[in-house]
């Protein structure tokens, strides 16, 4: 484990983002709701981002498609849809990057299991 990761990790709060993506992905968002979830959802993903970005991929040669994986996070972070309908759908794109995010936040650089099948 890094020591950036080491030193961050216990900032998250894995129950509380994982009820918001819960709750984003039971049901399609309402009007009434989708701002606070997209605004929940954003801060978490903010703050999932540089303890993700903080860990040596590098080291089990996986830095290449983590700092894909964070490029495009950023970029439909900065591409929002402005309709109604589109943002409630959004809020659910957005929480599946969140599961995702968090799982490379819990997870440390080279814990995977590697099978000769799986590794070409």
């Amino acid at each position: 484990m890094t020591t950036h990761a080491r030193a961050t990790a216990p900032a998250i709060l894995a129950d509380e983002i994982n009820g918001t993506i819960r709750t984003v992905l039971a049901a399609l968002p309402c009007a009434d709701t989708v701002e606070g979830l997209l605004s929940g959802l954003k801060d978490h993903i903010n703050k999932l981002l540089p303890v993700v970005e903080g860990k040596d991929w590098a080291q089990c040669r996986q830095d290449g498609m983590v700092g894909l994986m964070t490029d495009v996070v950023r970029d439909k972070l900065s591409h929002e849809p402005a309709d109604l309908a589109a943002r409630c759908v959004y809020a659910q794109e957005l929480a599946r990057v969140c599961h995702g995010l968090l799982g490379l936040a819990l997870t440390e650089p080279g814990d995977e299991q590697w099978h000769p099948a799986t590794s070409q």
